[in-house]
């Protein structure tokens, strides 16, 4: 979460969609090494199949990197390839928060997946569009961004990027799919209200056919910075859904913090339409790069 001086495109909700980028990354280099830690006991949890690991970081890109797409992302990018055995086909995708567009293109390249993103109308320092972006290795759709709710007009644009992905092994078309999402709420300790109407709109009011609410047609997944702890009242409606800490009631108030201050704000949100999801292996890493940490969690889908 940080506090930013911005300059406002004209006409941003006019022009957002149209920006859009769906970006074809070069594979990173063969060769990375496990780390020591074992993979998930799969075998030992009856009736669970082995899932995938999804992650959320904010990456400080604009404030904290200004714009700057250079080495620190090749090192970021090694830490989470090298982070589970399995390298990346063991993840399913990963969102990214406070990103300028340079910046999700080169993670995308160093992990050797695709990626899609969303300018939320504010420049970075450099001039480079800024908002969120998701990393995935393969999409059947991506679904038209939107901006969030934002009732006084002021902080500056929030949004949100979904794709219908598919895990590394899972191109085929009767592969499993997920609907992927990366966004960021607005920060503030008067932003509640708004918080509330940006965590309603994700779950409820959004149509991206102009149909159906997102999610309606098969599992969801919620990757991003809410900006908010697990008890703040405008989580309430993203709490419908399965969080990768757990419900709320369970273990401390902040499992997992992600924030520099010891806050949890970053969430892992998983609504299962059609069977069951669960979370296992969550677990946080911190960095020198960024003021949150990265998040991530390893997801199984279609278990009873």
């Amino acid at each position: 979460m940080t506090t930013r001086r911005t300059r406002r495109r004209g006409g941003a909700r006019a022009i957002v969609l149209a920006l859009l980028c769906v970006l074809v990354a070069v594979p990173a280099g063969s060769g990375a090494t496990p780390d020591a830690a074992a993979a998930p006991d799969v075998a030992a949890r009856p009736n669970v199949t082995q899932g995938h690991y999804v992650g959320t970081f904010n990456i400080y890109g604009n404030i904290g990197h200004r714009g700057d797409a250079g080495d620190w992302i090749e090192e970021e990018a090694d830490a989470i390839r090298n982070l589970r055995r399995g390298g990346m086909d063991r993840w399913l995708f990963i969102g990214l928060q406070e990103v300028c567009q340079a910046q999700g293109e080169r993670f995308a390249r160093e992990l050797g997946l695709r990626s899609a993103f969303i300018d939320t109308g504010t420049d970075c320092v450099d001039g480079q569009p800024y908002g969120n972006a998701i990393l995935f290795h393969s999409a059947t759709k991506i679904l038209p961004p939107a901006l969030l709710p934002n009732p006084d007009n002021r902080g500056g644009e929030r949004g949100i990027i979904c794709a219908v992905v598919r895990a590394a092994g899972d191109r085929g078309p009767s592969g499993p799919q997920v609907t992927a999402c990366s966004t960021h709420l607005s920060a503030g300790v008067t932003k509640d209200r708004e918080r509330e109407a940006q965590a309603a709109f994700i779950r409820h009011g959004w149509k991206p056919d102009g149909t159906h609410t997102l999610g309606a047609d098969g599992p969801l997944v919620i990757a991003g910075d809410l900006n908010a702890p697990p008890d703040a009242s405008e989580l309430d409606v993203m709490y419908d859904g399965v969080e990768a800490s757990g419900p709320r009631g369970s273990g401390p108030p902040f499992a997992f913090p992600t924030y520099e201050d010891g806050r949890k704000l970053d969430y892992l949100f998983v609504w299962g339409e059609r069977g069951a999801a669960r979370w296992a292996d969550t677990g946080t890493r911190p960095t020198i790069h960024s003021d949150h940490d990265f998040y991530y969690s390893e997801l199984s889908m279609g278990i009873g």
